[in-house]
């Protein structure tokens, strides 16, 4: 309640104002989607307002036509969003067909993984992406291979560079937290580069 307060007084606007209510049904962490449901469906019958469910990732590819006006279909939407990693082709008629999805690990969630062996705070992307700046690509991780389909893997990666920390931790060296991270997001975000290009 708080937050809808917090959004309704940043929107300069009442709940009457409002011509519906929207929420978010999936896909998404179960728990925040049956608070947020059941929230906007006691929102909108309290103030007689139709309630639209909207699917997460539909919302990130939507979001696209407010932020590029001049945006026309067809066109290739790759979803990078905490645990979902996919790829997205919207056809001329603005249909929409995954073509590309996660088969284990998301990349948010290895970024995640990787922060937590290597000590770094949470989220993993912000907190790898500060050290890498002062790493070297230098460790190779995975070797990518060129695959016929369009989907995501991030569990080999993980962890790769979970058993090379843990590694040097059992020969007592130090770790090399920056060479790990740029080594590391060189390599996820080339995956997401050479899957995207492939699939356009």
């Amino acid at each position: 309640s708080g937050v809808c307060k917090e959004a309704l007084k940043r929107a300069n606007m009442t709940i009457e104002d409002m011509d519906a209510i929207a929420v978010t049904y999936g896909a998404g962490l179960l728990g925040a989607l049956i608070v947020g449901v059941n929230f906007a469906k006691g929102l909108a019958y309290s103030h007689h307002k139709p309630l639209i469910g909207v699917n997460h990732i539909e919302g990130h590819i939507a979001a696209n036509y407010i932020a590029f006006k001049e945006l026309n279909p067809p066109f290739l939407c790759l979803i990078v969003s905490g645990g979902h990693t996919a790829l997205v082709e919207i056809t001329e008629s603005g249909d929409r067909k995954l073509i590309g999805t996660t088969t284990d690990d998301a990349v948010g969630e290895a970024f995640d993984k990787v922060a937590r062996v290597l000590g770094l705070p949470y989220p993993g992307g912000p907190s790898v992406q500060a050290h890498a700046k002062n790493g070297k690509n230098n460790i190779e991780f995975i070797k990518l291979h060129k695959s016929n389909d369009f989907n995501f893997s991030y569990s080999g990666i993980k962890t790769a560079v979970v058993n090379y920390v843990h590694n040097i931790e059992q020969r007592g060296e130090k770790v090399p937290v920056d060479d790990i991270c740029a080594s590391f997001q060189k390599q996820a975000v080339e995956m997401l580069v050479t899957k995207t290009i492939m699939a356009a």
